[in-house]
């Protein structure tokens, strides 16, 4: 769940006092007492034992005490601890029910699907949810519709075989008619159908270099534009819901805390990093405290995972919450729901 990292290892006892403390840190959102861990959690030590083990857990960097009288939380170092440790959570059968009756209701497009996957991650885990869709260049094209608007501007309509549709602007040295742009969208997409953009760069570049292009004008002109199309940059769309209900979490009491989860959502290339990262893993990544880099999700956890179109990941999404999220109902949780889209957009 975080790629590429060995887990930390500690003797039983105090591996298992760990997890009762992030187990009752969870359930109460309060400082966890030694009297409190030997009641609540059936340890079968006395509390002053549970007081010596914690002492050592706070050494060892578990723990912490936020007052010499409180209780004490487990630091970030124990939930990373505690995810690492995690043994395939089992999503629970009320979520998959309701995960499966969402998708079985027929969406009226990709984008739509996408959109209402944020608003199911936030609606069932009282935290915020972010869904990225996916981007043009890791879809398959249908087709492409050119439509002249001023002189020196061209609208092209990409359609994905996914059902999404992206716009994109671009300049272009000639004029060209709409008969021009009409015969043009015909010959690029009887070349392009079937491929993706970063397929069409390649298989562009490559007719660009050979001798047709050279003597056939129209062949040239179409490839030329072609290629300002695959070139031209588009930016991630980003779907983000649940903030409202994010901040009944205890930790965003705090006005600080408060606003820096609102402007971490609201400027979105934090999260879209994140997003991204899972992507790349082709994985659900776990991602706590100060593991993401963007400062304003230091003291969040980030649970993201990619979802697919065949062995092709499109796009990815995610759960942002406190440290002290229940990891174990919430990455089944993405998990399952990441495959439930990836099923829904292949339909």
């Amino acid at each position: 769940m975080c790629p590429n990292r060995k887990p930390d290892e500690l003797p039983p006892r105090l591996h298992s006092l760990l997890l009762a403390a992030i187990h009752e840190f969870i359930d109460t959102a309060q400082p966890v007492g030694s009297q409190q861990l030997a009641i609540h959690r059936s340890l079968g030590i006395r509390a002053a034992m549970v007081r010596n083990l914690m002492a050592e857990l706070d050494e060892r960097g578990y723990l912490s005490q936020p007052h010499t009288s409180a209780g004490r939380v487990p630091t970030e170092r124990a939930f990373r601890y505690f995810v690492d440790h995690l043994t395939a959570p089992r999503l629970r059968f009320e979520d998959r029910t309701q995960i499966e009756l969402h998708y079985s209701v027929p969406a009226n497009d990709s984008a739509e699907r996408i959109r209402d996957t944020s608003r199911l991650l936030a609606l069932m885990t009282g935290h915020a949810a972010v869904v990225m869709a996916p981007r043009l260049e890791s879809v398959q094209l249908k087709h492409v519709h050119l439509i002249a608007l001023r002189e020196h501007e061209v609208l092209a309509i990409f359609v994905a075989t996914t059902g999404m549709v992206q716009n994109r602007l671009i300049r272009t040295d000639p004029v060209y008619t709409q008969s021009d742009l009409d015969r043009m969208s015909a010959y690029l997409n009887q070349c392009l159908s079937g491929r993706t953009v970063e397929q069409a760069r390649e298989w562009i570049a490559q007719q660009l270099r050979q001798e047709r292009a050279a003597y056939d004008q129209f062949v040239r002109e179409a490839l030329i534009l072609g290629e300002l199309l695959a070139n031209s940059p588009a930016p991630a769309e980003i779907y983000v819901e649940g903030s409202s209900k994010a901040l009944n979490q205890p930790e965003f009491a705090d006005p600080a805390r408060m606003r820096e989860l609102l402007r971490a959502l609201d400027d979105k290339t934090a999260l879209l990093d994140l997003l991204e990262r899972a992507l790349r893993a082709s994985e659900l990544v776990v991602s706590i405290g100060s593991e993401n880099f963007d400062a304003r999700l230091s003291s969040l956890s980030v649970v993201a995972s990619p979802y697919i179109s065949g062995s092709q990941s499109l796009g990815s999404l995610a759960v942002v919450g406190p440290m002290r999220m229940d990891y174990e109902r919430v990455i089944p949780l993405v998990s399952y729901t990441a495959s439930a889209l990836s099923r829904s957009l292949q339909h």
